[in-house]
């Protein structure tokens, strides 16, 4: 394309590779042991049980992308589409408490990761005093449990199931407040003989069967960073965006609990019920009782969001001033990191992550009083001798 003006650069490409995931513990497929005592004497106790079957997981990588520049490169970028087929997945699968063990990694299914990649770079300013410039990038994710041989898998509020997102949640389904007398209400969620399910409503929380609602992880990223430039002075900043994950609030049974706990409460329970005739989503404030803080999805929150991750204003001094001192390049400037973030999300942050998940890595999304990324102003100075 050098003769054209126009097109500066199309290229097809693509790549085909298997890897490997080695992401376990060292020596996890092995029986281990740990030093204790018994009865004021020295012993030993076991600590992991053997799978001498245990191998790494293996995920086979197909990539198609275009990449394109036109204008004399003012606008450049790509557009892939992969497929990653993983097998043998690793999980911690858990085992049943009467056998002494919470879980067990093992090779216990296949799963797979589809969807598209798009980048967008354009100049849009550029001369001897001003220059702007523009870098856009989306990106899509279809994640689905393909094989599951020993059936579901649950831990805590997330399953992995064959045919849904792997650490799905996986919980009854909350149905409001009954504004005769401000008891929490459920979707009994049982399947009728016609495949249905029976959306009646309980106070009783047992007669309430899980279902699975929403998952952890985003079906749709973007950003957008845009730089500028004028004369001495440059300028950035950088916007972020996930659409389609939710987090489970697992603290609002303490935060949000009705009374039934003595935590701070959110600002929610001041919309309880209170008299018959009441509509609303919160239940009665019952002191020490239960009344709806059983795990549902009340407690799930839409996590989408847009943030201003980034932004970054400087200031070089002209070569006269820097040379007087014998430095070639002095910089100031200010940055901010998470100023700004728009959501509907109602926990601290619709990034925040589980603190601690324990022994499994099943369990996703879950939020527990988990602090949110810290918002940042930095005044730096840069130096170049």
């Amino acid at each position: 394309m050098k003769d054209s003006n126009f097109v500066n650069l199309l290229k097809l490409r693509g790549s085909i590779g298997v890897t490997g995931n080695a992401g376990i513990g060292n020596f996890a497929s092995l029986g281990l042991f740990n030093g204790s005592s018994y009865n004021k004497q020295s012993a030993i106790n076991p600590s992991q049980l053997v799978n001498q079957d245990l191998k790494w997981e293996k995920t086979n990588q197909t990539d198609v992308g275009i990449d394109f520049g036109f204008l004399n490169n003012r606008v450049t970028g790509e557009i892939d589409y992969y497929v990653k087929k993983t097998n043998d997945l690793l999980l911690n699968e858990p085992l049943p408490g009467t056998s002494g063990w919470s879980s067990l990694t093992r090779n216990v299914g296949s799963l797979t990761n589809k969807g598209f990649e798009f980048v967008l770079n354009t100049t849009n300013i550029k001369n001897s005093s001003l220059s702007w410039k523009s870098s856009f990038n989306l990106a899509t994710l279809d994640n689905k449990v393909t094989a599951l041989p020993g059936g579901d898998i649950v831990a805590g509020q997330n399953i992995v199931r064959v045919g849904e997102t792997i650490s799905s949640f996986y919980i009854a389904e909350y149905a409001g407040v009954d504004p005769a007398n401000g008891n929490a209400l459920f979707y009994k969620n049982t399947l009728l003989p016609d495949g249905t399910l029976d959306k009646t409503t309980t106070k009783t929380y047992s007669e309430a069967q899980r279902i699975i609602a929403g998952n952890p992880y985003p079906n749709l990223m973007a950003g957008l960073t845009n730089t500028v430039t004028f004369k001495n002075f440059d300028f950035s900043l950088t916007f972020q965006g996930e659409w389609g994950a939710s987090i489970y609030n697992e603290a609002g049974k303490f935060q949000s609990s009705n009374a039934r706990y003595r935590d701070n409460q959110t600002k929610d329970q001041m919309d309880r019920w209170q008299n018959p005739g009441d509509i609303t989503n919160v239940p009665q404030a019952r002191w020490g009782r239960s009344n709806g803080e059983q795990a549902s999805t009340r407690y799930l929150d839409k996590t989408d969001f847009v943030r201003l991750r980034n932004l970054s204003l400087g200031y070089t001094l002209p070569k006269t001033v820097t040379q007087k001192v014998s430095v070639d390049r002095l910089r100031v400037y200010l940055t901010g990191v998470n100023l700004l973030t728009f959501t509907n999300y109602n926990g601290y942050d619709p990034e925040s992550s589980y603190d601690n998940n324990g022994d499994s890595n099943i369990e996703k999304g879950i939020a527990f009083y988990s602090a949110p990324p810290a918002k940042t102003i930095i005044v730096g100075l840069n130096i170049d001798l």
